[in-house]
C-alpha cells in the first residue's frame, strides 16, 4: 500500500531590459495533476501560483545612464543601435530576436556593462518562458548563458528547477542550495527543495524545507497534511533504535525488537535483489523503513486494518504484523520495495493501476482468484478501461477494487512479459518527465497507449475468455 501526497509550484518575475523598457512578465510553469499509490491520490505537482512580489523577486535592473557619446548627436555606435533595437524588440515580446542583437552587442564591446546585462535579462526572461512552455532543456541552456555573464540568485532558481523537471535531481539540489546560500530565498525554491529532499528520503531536511515555505505564507494543496505526517512521524520516532544493512536502515522501538528487526533487513535485501531484477534497477543510497507498534502503525499511517504495510517515502510496517511467518513478510516487504522502486523511477508519476501491477508481480505469488476475476467480468461488463485506474482504487467499492487489482497485475504482466525488465524501467523513467502516460509509452516503447491497452485486452480475450 502507497501513500504520499504533496503539491508544489514554481513562479519567478522576470527582469528587465534597459532605457525603461520593460520586459516584464510572470511566467509559472504548466501544471499537471498526478496520483501514485494504491488508493492514495496524490495532490498535483507544479500548480501554477499565484503572481509572487515583484520586488521581491526581480533581478538588478541595468543602469539607464548613457555614455557621452550617446548624450551627443553623433549616431550610435553599431553596438548601441543593437541595444536599442533589441530593447524596443524584448519590450514586443520578441526575445529571441532580442537576445541575437544584444550577443552581438555585447560582441562588439565585451566591456561595456550595460550591454552585457540587458543581454543577462533578457536571458533570464527567455529562460522562465521556456520553464512555463515545459522547454526545459532549452531553460537550461538560457540560464547557463546568462550566468555566464555573472551569477544571480534567480539564475539558479530556474536553473535548479528546469534541472529538476528533466529529472536530474541531484544536480537539481546542488544548484537550488547554492542559489538559497546565495540569497535566492523564496517560497518555491523551499517547496522544490522540499520535495527534492523527500525523494531522496531525507525527511528531517524536508520538513525544514517545508516549515520554511510556511513560514514564508506557502500555501499549497497537500502542504500542511505533509508538513503535519513528517511532525507525526519525528515525534513518534524520537527515541527509536536503528540497524542497518547494505541498502537499508531500519527503526524501530525497544530492544526486545532486535531480532525481528534482523529478520526484517534480511528479507529487505532479498527483495532488493529480486525487484532489482524486475526492473533492471538498484539504487546505491539507503532506503529508511520504520517498524511501529501496531496501534501507533494504525495512527501514524492511517492505514485500514488489512493493511499489512504502507509506503510513504519509507516502507512502514507493523510489528505485529511479523507474526504471520517468514514468506507473509518476504511478500510484504516485496511488494513495498517494488513501490518504492517504482515512485523513485517515475517520480510519482506513475498510474496507480500500473504501480500496483508491479507491486503486485513483485511478490512472486500465484493467486488462482485473480484470474477468476478477470474471466468473470469478461462474461458480463467487461474489463475496466485502464484510463479509469490511472486514478486511487479507494474510491471503488470492494468487488470493483477487487477487479481493478486484478486487472492492474495482468496488465503489469503482460508488460513485463513483452517488453522486458530494462524497457519497463524506461517506461517509467519517462513518465517522470513526459507530459502524458501516452506520451511516455511512444517516447518509451514506440508504442501508443490505447494501443497496449488493445494489445493487452487480446491477450487477456485469449487465455482467459
Amino acid at each position: 500500500m502507497l501513500l504520499l501526497g504533496l503539491a508544489l509550484a514554481w513562479g519567478v518575475r522576470s527582469v528587465r531590459g534597459t532605457r525603461g523598457a520593460a520586459t516584464d512578465t510572470t511566467t509559472p510553469p504548466p501544471a499537471r495533476p498526478d496520483t501514485v499509490g494504491s488508493g492514495a491520490p496524490r495532490a498535483a505537482l507544479d500548480e501554477p501560483p499565484p503572481a509572487p512580489n515583484p520586488a521581491a523577486t526581480h533581478a538588478e535592473e541595468p543602469s539607464d545612464e548613457l555614455s557621452d557619446r550617446q548624450l551627443s548627436d553623433e549616431p550610435p555606435s553599431p553596438a548601441e543601435a543593437k541595444n536599442r533595437t533589441a530593447v524596443e524588440l524584448a519590450a514586443r515580446g520578441e526575445t529571441a530576436q532580442a537576445i541575437a542583437l544584444l550577443r552581438e552587442a555585447h560582441t562588439l564591446e565585451p566591456g561595456n556593462e550595460l550591454y552585457g546585462k540587458n543581454l543577462q535579462a533578457a536571458l533570464i526572461n527567455a529562460g522562465f518562458a521556456e520553464i512555463a512552455a515545459a522547454h526545459f532543456d532549452q531553460a537550461v541552456a538560457r540560464f547557463v548563458e546568462a550566468r555566464r555573464l555573472g551569477d544571480r540568485p534567480e539564475i539558479g532558481r530556474g536553473l535548479g528547477y528546469a534541472y529538476y523537471r528533466l529529472g536530474n535531481i541531484d544536480l537539481a539540489r546542488t544548484t537550488l542550495e547554492q542559489a538559497l546560500a546565495s540569497g535566492g530565498d523564496d517560497v518555491e525554491t523551499y517547496l522544490t527543495l522540499g520535495r527534492i529532499y523527500l525523494e531522496r528520503h531525507d525527511q528531517e531536511r524536508a520538513l525544514a524545507m517545508f516549515d520554511r515555505a510556511v513560514a514564508a505564507g506557502a500555501d499549497r494543496p497537500g502542504l500542511a497534511a505533509t508538513v503535519e505526517r513528517l511532525r507525526r512521524d519525528a515525534e513518534a520516532e524520537r527515541n527509536f533504535q536503528s540497524l542497518a544493512s547494505s541498502h537499508f536502515v531500519l527503526k524501530f522501538e525497544g530492544r526486545e525488537n532486535i531480532a525481528a528487526g534482523r529478520i526484517v533487513l534480511n528479507e529487505l535485501e532479498d527483495a532488493y535483489r529480486r525487484v532489482g531484477a524486475r526492473f533492471a534497477y538498484y539504487p546505491l543510497e539507503r532506503l529508511e523503513v520504520i517498524l511501529y507498534p501496531d496501534q501507533e502503525f494504525r495512527e501514524i499511517t492511517n492505514s485500514p486494518h488489512w493493511s499489512g504495510a504502507v509506503y510513504d517515502g519509507r516502507i512502514k510496517l507493523p510489528v505485529g504484523g511479523l507474526a504471520r511467518g517468514n514468506e507473509r513478510v518476504a511478500r510484504t516487504l516485496r511488494h513495498e520495495y517494488a513501490h518504492a522502486a517504482i515512485v523513485t523511477l517515475s517520480r510519482g508519476k506513475v498510474p496507480v493501476w500500473l504501480n500496483e501491477g508491479l507491486a503486485q508481480v513483485a511478490e512472486e505469488t500465484d493467486e488462482p482468484g485473480r484470474a477468476g476475476r478477470l474471466r468473470l467480468a469478461l462474461g458480463q461488463d467487461g474489463l475496466v478501461p485502464l484510463s479509469a485506474l490511472e486514478g486511487g482504487f479507494t474510491r471503488l467499492g470492494r468487488d470493483d477494487a477487487s477487479l481493478a487489482y486484478a486487472e492492474a497485475y495482468f496488465a503489469a504482466d503482460y508488460l513485463l512479459r513483452k517488453k522486458g525488465a530494462y524497457n519497463v524501467r524506461r517506461l517509467l523513467e519517462t513518465m517522470a518527465t513526459a507530459p502524458s502516460i501516452d506520451d511516455a509509452f511512444r517516447q518509451a516503447l514506440s508504442l501508443p497507449y490505447a494501443d497496449f491497452e488493445r494489445d493487452f485486452l487480446r491477450d487477456v480475450v485469449r487465455h482467459l475468455g
